[in-house]
């Protein structure tokens, strides 16, 4: 009699094609979301090296408006940038010197990641390799900015990202030459 119920109903044992398929598709679209999030790394840390480097720019510049103070510089080197003050040392000389702010002060780029460049007035302007800071981007208290062309790339790749400085104080960044 226990006999005969079993047999009318054989167990079922595994998994069907359609179950597997779903599970697969399902693994399949995580996996993919998964790598469209992370992306590659080199891309990423230069995108973010370019909008911090825009909004150092933004906050020193609103600084200056809303302070009136005296005129401050972006001082760039090829493997990192700083905000620079005028110092008077003495009655004669005078010397750009990085902000100790953790915001605005020194800033340096993973070795290797990420490299700038300078363009202005037409044509490339050389950066400073020693550990002296020379203005590159004048901010003035009248809103101002040196005009030019910041280059943010990846060494070895075809990563580049541009951020364009206006006359009026402006600042675009664009993975797109302007």
């Amino acid at each position: 009699m226990i006999q005969a119920r079993c047999s009318g109903k054989l167990a079922q044992a595994g998994f069907t094609l359609i179950e597997l398929l779903v599970v697969m598709v399902v693994i399949g679209v995580i996996a993919g979301l998964a790598t469209l999030a992370i992306g590659d790394g080199a891309d990423r840390e230069l995108r973010q090296e370019a909008q911090r480097l825009a909004g150092v720019l933004e906050l020193a510049h609103d600084e200056v408006l809303i302070t009136g103070g005296a005129d401050r510089a972006l001082g760039l080197r090829r493997e990192g940038y700083s905000m620079l003050d005028l110092v008077l040392l003495d009655d004669a000389t005078r010397e750009w010197q990085a902000l100790p702010d953790p915001q605005l002060g020194p800033h340096y780029f993973n070795e290797g990641v990420v490299e700038l460049e300078y363009e202005a007035e037409g044509g490339r302007q050389n950066l400073p390799q020693n550990d002296s800071w020379k203005p590159h981007v004048r901010l003035s208290n009248t809103g101002e900015m040196t005009p030019g062309l910041i280059i943010l790339r990846v060494p070895g790749k075809d990563l580049v990202q541009y951020l364009l400085i206006g006359l009026e104080g402006s600042v675009e960044v664009s993975n797109e030459r302007p």
